[in-house]
C-alpha cells in the first residue's frame, strides 16, 4: 500500500503551524518569568532609650512691692537663684526639640479678678530651640521668662503657677 504523497504547499502549512505551536508554548511557560520576579529584604529596628525631663529647680521672681515694674529672669547658661533648671537625659549624642509655653498665669487666694492674677510670659531656654545629649546622654536645660508689672492695688500674697516644659528627640 502506498500512502498519498502530500502536497508541498500542506507539509509547509504544517511545518509553519507546528512552528507556532512551539512558540506559543514557550510564550507561555516562560512568561511568568517576565511578568514576575522576588526578591528578599530585611525588617530592621533599633531600641533607643526613651527621653525624660527632670526638673531640678523652679523658676522664682523672688519678692516684689505693689506697683512693681515687669521682671525679667533670664535663662542663663548655669542654674541660678532664679532661672529654672531641669535634667534632660537619654540616648547619647542625640538632638532633640524643646517647646516652652506662650504664657502662664500665678495667683493668689481664689485667683479671681486682675488683682489676684500674674502673668508670666516670654519664656526663653538655654539651649534654644533644640539641644544635644552629650556621650553620657545627659544635658542640662535652664529657663526664664518675665513677670508682667504689678498693679499699685495687686493683692498682698504668696504667687504660684505651673508650666510645661517639652522636649522631643527630633
Amino acid at each position: 500500500m502506498v500512502l498519498p504523497v502530500m502536497n508541498l504547499r500542506v507539509w509547509l502549512f504544517l511545518y509553519q503551524f507546528i512552528i507556532i505551536i512551539v512558540v506559543v508554548l514557550l510564550l507561555k511557560i516562560s512568561s511568568k518569568d517576565v511578568y514576575s520576579a522576588m526578591e528578599e529584604a530585611s525588617v530592621n529596628t533599633t531600641v533607643i532609650a526613651a527621653i525624660t525631663i527632670d526638673k531640678i529647680s523652679d523658676l522664682e521672681f523672688g519678692i516684689a512691692v505693689q506697683g512693681d515694674g515687669p521682671k525679667q529672669v533670664i535663662p542663663g547658661t548655669t542654674e541660678n537663684a532664679e532661672n529654672a533648671s531641669f535634667l534632660v537625659s537619654g540616648e547619647p549624642y542625640t538632638g532633640y526639640h524643646i517647646t516652652l509655653p506662650h504664657s502662664v498665669m500665678m495667683t493668689t487666694g481664689q485667683g479671681m479678678g486682675v488683682r489676684q492674677q500674674i502673668i508670666v510670659n516670654n519664656f526663653a531656654s538655654f539651649p534654644s530651640g533644640n539641644g544635644m545629649l552629650n556621650g553620657r546622654g545627659f544635658q542640662l536645660l535652664f529657663v526664664g521668662a518675665t513677670r508682667s508689672a504689678l498693679l499699685l492695688n495687686q493683692t498682698v500674697g504668696a504667687y504660684r503657677g505651673t508650666f510645661i516644659v517639652e522636649v522631643v528627640y527630633n
